[in-house]
């Protein structure tokens, strides 16, 4: 009796066996029938199949476009010296308000105006001798061939007193510049592209990308960065020209 109840245990552990066989079976043909479902059988993909990020080549441009300057920023203003401060900036206050007069007879509307500095300090030579104040403007003059006579009228007004710190030459609408540039530019990275990707055994493909590259401007300041011109009347000035670049950073994909 005993060995007998000792078959059929051996018997219900093979049976639970191959219930956990035919289960086991039965999901991963429901996984297989899951991942060929759409009518299609299902096929392994190797590792080298899998697609990895495209061979790309990045390139900057540059466009340049010529133009001549038609309208000028100019920095000036009045610089005094008296005994006291208050005397210094009563006598800087006086003049700027007779430069500003005189600029302004000349057409310079309130707008082409602004206050760019206002100081007052010692001037020591082993002990203090005195004080200087300083009143200086932007001023904008939308006509180069004022420049001149701006310039004279101010100087008129204070005499001596007049400080011209510089001159930035300017377009007023580079519009046309730009888009001349930009097309340079693009035109320049497809260039440099090919060049690389030829010297790389490559081919060169589509555009991803195209970014712009922002950097500072170009200027033409004859009395030099912080100088001091000083006066000097209707001086003449020369409008040469001045470029507008553009850099472009332009992403190309490669093919073999």
């Amino acid at each position: 009796m005993q060995s007998l109840r000792g078959t059929f245990a051996t018997r219900g552990i093979f049976i639970v066996i191959g219930a956990l066989i035919a289960i086991a079976a039965s999901a991963v043909t429901a996984v297989a029938v899951r991942a060929g479902a759409g009518g299609s059988p299902s096929t392994s993909v190797g590792a080298g199949a899998v697609a990895g990020p495209r061979d790309t080549i990045t390139v900057v441009g540059e466009g340049t476009q010529n133009a001549t300057p038609d309208n000028a920023l100019i920095s000036m203003g009045v610089s005094t010296r008296q005994n006291t401060a208050v005397e210094a900036m009563t006598a800087a206050n006086t003049e700027m308000t007779a430069l500003l007069k005189a600029i302004k007879g000349q057409g310079v509307q309130d707008a082409d105006i602004q206050t760019t500095g206002i100081n007052v300090y010692q001037e020591q030579q082993y002990n203090v001798i005195g004080y200087r104040a300083a009143n200086t403007v932007n001023v904008k003059i939308h006509h180069i061939a004022n420049i001149g006579t701006v310039l004279g009228a101010a100087q008129g007004a204070v005499g001596n007193d007049i400080q011209i710190n510089g001159i930035s030459l300017q377009l007023s609408d580079n519009t046309n510049q730009l888009k001349g540039a930009r097309q340079g530019a693009i035109n320049a990275a497809g260039a440099r592209a090919k060049e690389w990707a030829n010297l790389a055994g490559r081919h060169l493909g589509k555009v991803l990308s195209v970014s712009e590259v922002i950097g500072g401007g170009t200027s033409y300041s004859p009395c030099g960065a912080g100088g001091q011109c000083g006066g000097g009347g209707g001086a003449p000035v020369q409008a040469g020209q001045m470029n507008v670049t553009v850099d472009v950073a332009v992403v190309y994909e490669l093919t073999d």
